[in-house]
């Protein structure tokens, strides 16, 4: 019986430290993660379309930004309020872009993690400029790769 308990205790063991290991993702996976981050920002940070959160998010999405929670329906509030700020004809349009630090696959999840850096241009010149410092779960659903948590944290220049 002790020798049963030791077997099954050690297999365990042994699929535990599997699930953990770092698979190798293809590039065509890693590829469609970077655009899933770039579009999310592009649209709904950019552009403030409250309509494709579900292109981009899980239903049970969550951001950690710089100290708070924000889920999907925290995030359609603020695109309310920007959507306002979209219709100011000298209003700045952010502009995106990330430099990735990893993209690493376990199982059906992906992490990721990068520097944001937005530019905020007004006709052709820059007028403010921001960095982030993020990280974020890609899972895959039978809609395809979507966000579903995301850790972000300013940094201060």
């Amino acid at each position: 019986m002790k020798n049963t308990f030791l077997f099954i205790a050690i297999l365990f063991s042994c699929q535990t430290k599997e699930s953990n290991k770092t698979l190798e993702i293809s590039a065509v996976e890693e590829e469609a993660v970077k655009n899933l981050v770039q579009g999310a920002f592009d649209d709904l940070w950019g552009g403030c379309d409250s309509t494709k959160i579900l292109q981009y998010h899980t239903e049970d999405f969550v951001i950690l930004e710089h100290g708070e929670i924000w889920d999907n329906e925290r995030i359609k509030e603020y695109m309310k309020y920007m959507r306002g700020q979209l219709t100011f004809e000298n209003r700045a349009k952010r502009v995106n872009r990330m430099e990735y630090i990893m993209v690493e696959k376990y199982g059906e999840s992906i992490q990721v993690g990068y520097h944001n850096y937005a530019e905020f241009l007004k006709a052709d010149s820059v007028v403010a400029r921001e960095q982030w410092l993020e990280s974020a779960l890609v899972v895959k659903t039978k809609e395809g790769w979507r966000l579903k948590m995301m850790h972000s944290t300013r940094v201060n220049r």
